[in-house]
């Protein structure tokens, strides 16, 4: 039975879960938007929740739900809507551009990662070890429903629904040291946030989509992500990512 939060979202229950970190004690709710520096939120948030970042409780892998500190909707499905709807929840998340998102996701799960691509290449058609090319990865994504996408390569405007949750910040990627140290600032966590790390740039996406996108790859995602660039007001003019 799909849960509360997930007929809020408008998404399949599972996404909505694995998404959504929530913090009684700091009262925020975080949306994450794979591909858009969510490994480096995501450890800030959990270090934070435990009080330092070697607590022995830290998981190993901060992407594994189960042993994150952050709550999640299934833990408390009633307070959790309470918390999507109180003015007083800090509720925030981060979006990137479009191009480069895409990007990233071709390269980083697909081209640089063999475990990562025996398990997602089958999800859009393609052998397991298979790498297909940029214009035949952006096909097959845009041969599928929205909500049949993996989230690393669904609509951001999807994955937040800025449409039903009343967000209190939504950061960029493009200027991601900043805005999470705003936000960090904001949580009183500012000391777990340390010296940034350059995670979020693992796969130099932006520098690369001037090489990367010709017009048959910005027309694909263009297609794919028109209600990203609308939404969230970024240019469509790929020589300006």
């Amino acid at each position: 039975m799909i849960s509360v939060a997930a007929r809020h979202f408008g998404q399949p229950d599972g996404l909505t879960n694995y998404i959504c970190h929530w913090s009684r004690t700091r009262n925020y709710v975080y949306v994450e938007t794979p591909k858009v520096a969510c490994t480096t939120v995501k450890r800030v948030l959990q270090a934070a929740e435990l009080g330092r970042a070697d607590h022995p409780l830290m998981p190993a892998d901060v992407h594994d739900r189960g042993a994150s500190p952050l709550l999640s909707p299934h833990d408390d499905p009633g307070a959790f809507l309470t918390a999507l709807h109180d003015p007083s929840c800090f509720r925030f998340a981060f979006v990137r551009n479009p191009y480069a998102r895409a990007l990233s996701c071709w390269l980083d799960k697909f081209v640089g990662n063999e475990f990562e691509n025996a398990r997602l290449a089958p999800l859009l058609g393609f052998a397991s070890g298979e790498v297909p090319d940029f214009a035949d990865f952006l096909r097959a994504v845009a041969a599928q429903p929205e909500a049949g996408r993996d989230p690393h390569w669904a609509t951001q405007s999807y994955l937040l629904r800025p449409d039903r949750i009343r967000y209190g910040f939504l950061g960029r990627f493009e200027t991601f040291r900043t805005d999470f140290l705003r936000v960090c600032g904001h949580l009183g966590i500012g000391e777990h946030a340390g010296e940034l790390s350059d995670t979020w740039h693992a796969t130099r996406a932006a520098g690369k989509v001037a090489s990367r996108v010709g017009a048959l790859e910005g027309a694909l995602i263009r297609q794919i992500y028109d209600a990203d660039f609308r939404t969230f007001g970024y240019g469509w003019d790929p020589a300006l990512v």
